[in-house]
């Protein structure tokens, strides 16, 4: 049966061949005389306690945070924490159930075979009390698992419940206090809007000083006017320009017959629709001219007022230059104000609902929020009875997770895999214990044959224990003794004599 007299050499086990192999609660030596089968089958046990491992630690972390930890952080501790506790179940599994059940499988395994070493029925029977006990705690942790995987699921549902009594309670302490916030952030909302404005005014006044800095005959109100004229021909003139290109290019598609507008007739010609964008491109040649002599008289003026007027001093352009540099001081620091204040504006609108929390919870008369585990629990049962498809879904969950929590145990326990493992193991043990009883039966053998003889005592007609008429010739003498060895495996009949000569009469 094993692998080297068939001709295949035991695989290598390599880190994590061992790591397997360990956790399973395998011997190597034993198993390097087992075939490939018995290799995979401890592969597979292992790398489910493997699974059920990194489940377990994800798991135990979630719980631990929702229970420990404030929303949105991670705390390295706990999920140490939950790695040492799925390390630990995953040690128990390993002893209690998996090294133990491959001794429990090779017992069976040689019972089927006609070779009893159990040590009766009720070995039997102890052996399964203790595998029932080992189930059933691993039963409990799986049922608290399945708990807390139901409570995370249903985390959304049960804070409802539980927030919705909470509002129900304090209700009277709400509208104050939302009252008071919406106040708060209604008045930084009014001092943002005004600092706004001044911001806006200093920027214009800034932008005037800066104009006056660079052309300062741009204060001059004539100046500025006939400024304002010239920027507004040109503008003119822009759009009279394009408007003469668009009619050029109706009267081109017009006449070789192009929709290329709406307008367009699509006949070629020299047609109406043809003379008509003639006419118009004439007027709006004539349009451009017009603004071309506006615009050439305008600056005209413009230069004859600059020319006009005085020039500026280096008092003035001094006096420009410290106003700017005034103007500019003051519009950073409001610019700074009017940042500070939006961002006290943006924090109160983002923790408004914190702000009315702390409100309410700093009253009097204020209740708790009541959010521990049992009333977590009491509430989900609640969810429960009032749908039963909820139940039934809160119960399947239970299963899965009760099934991902036991998978490990539930793959050695309720799968019967036969394997030489087991067997060899089991007879090996067995082996070992007959071994060192026939050592001790054979030492102590010759430890009586190296021990003196005691001289014989001779008849004596004198009564004993002063009973007139005994001497020592009629008392009988005492059965021989049996020799010392592994008692029998099964009883002699009664009257019956053992090849020591020694007779029955126990079992009798």
């Amino acid at each position: 049966m094993d692998m080297m007299s068939d001709g295949v050499p035991p695989p290598k086990a390599g880190w994590w061949m061992k790591l397997l192999i360990k956790i399973a609660g395998v011997d190597e030596e034993t198993l390097r005389g087992c075939p490939l089968h018995d290799w995979e089958n401890v592969r597979a046990v292992g790398e489910i306690m493997i699974c059920t491992l990194l489940y377990q630690s994800g798991l135990f972390a979630l719980i631990l945070h929702r229970l420990f930890a404030a929303p949105g952080q991670i705390r390295p501790e706990l999920v140490l924490v939950s790695m040492f506790i799925a390390t630990f179940i995953m040690f128990i599994d390993s002893y209690m159930v998996m090294r133990s059940g491959w001794h429990i499988e090779g017992i069976k395994a040689l019972l089927h075979a006609g070779l009893e070493i159990a040590g009766g029925t009720l070995a039997r029977i102890k052996s399964g009390i203790f595998l029932s006990i080992r189930i059933g705690l691993s039963i409990g942790l799986a049922q608290l698992t399945a708990i807390f995987v139901s409570l995370l699921i249903f985390a959304g549902d049960i804070n409802a419940k539980i927030h919705e009594k909470y509002l129900t309670t304090n209700a009277h302490l709400i509208g104050p206090a939302t009252t008071m916030v919406d106040a708060a952030i209604q008045r930084a909302t009014d001092a943002a809007t005004a600092q706004t404005k001044l911001v806006n005014n200093l920027a214009a006044e800034v932008a005037v000083v800066r104009q006056n800095e660079i052309d300062p005959l741009s204060g001059d109100p004539q100046i500025r006017q006939a400024q304002e004229e010239v920027s507004q021909l040109v503008a003119e003139k822009a759009k009279a320009e394009e408007a003469v290109q668009n009619a050029e290019t109706f009267a081109a598609n017009e006449y070789g017959g192009i929709k290329g507008d709406q307008g367009n007739s699509g006949v070629p010609g020299y047609g109406l629709r043809y003379r008509a964008a003639t006419e118009q491109i004439k007027n709006a040649r004539l349009h451009t001219q017009n603004i071309d002599k506006q615009l050439d008289a305008a600056r005209s003026r413009l230069a004859d007022l600059r020319k006009k007027a005085p020039v500026a001093s280096e008092t003035t352009e001094q006096r420009t230059h410290n106003q700017l540099s005034s103007f500019q001081g003051s519009l950073n620091a409001e610019n700074d104000k009017l940042s500070k204040l939006k961002d006290e504006l943006a924090k109160l609108i983002e923790g408004r609902e914190d702000a009315i929390r702390k409100a309410i919870e700093r009253a009097p008369d204020h209740v708790g929020l009541d959010d521990g585990f049992l009333t977590q629990i009491a509430v989900l049962e609640r969810i429960a009875q009032e749908d039963r498809k909820i139940a039934a879904i809160i119960l399947l969950i239970d299963l899965v997770s009760f099934g991902f929590e036991l998978a490990a145990v539930l793959a050695k326990v309720t799968s019967y895999v036969p394997t030489t493992y087991s067997a060899l193991l089991a007879s090996g043990g067995f082996m070992r214990v007959v071994e060192i009883v026939e050592d001790m039966t054979g030492r102590l053998k010759d430890l009586d044959d190296k021990a003196p003889k005691e001289p014989e005592d001779q008849p004596s007609d004198k009564p004993l224990d002063g009973l007139p008429g005994e001497s020592a010739a009629a008392i009988p003498e005492p059965p021989p003794k049996r020799k010392r060895g592994r008692p029998r495996k099964h009883p002699l009949p009664p009257g019956t004599t053992g090849a020591n000569g020694q007779g029955n009469s126990e079992a009798a």
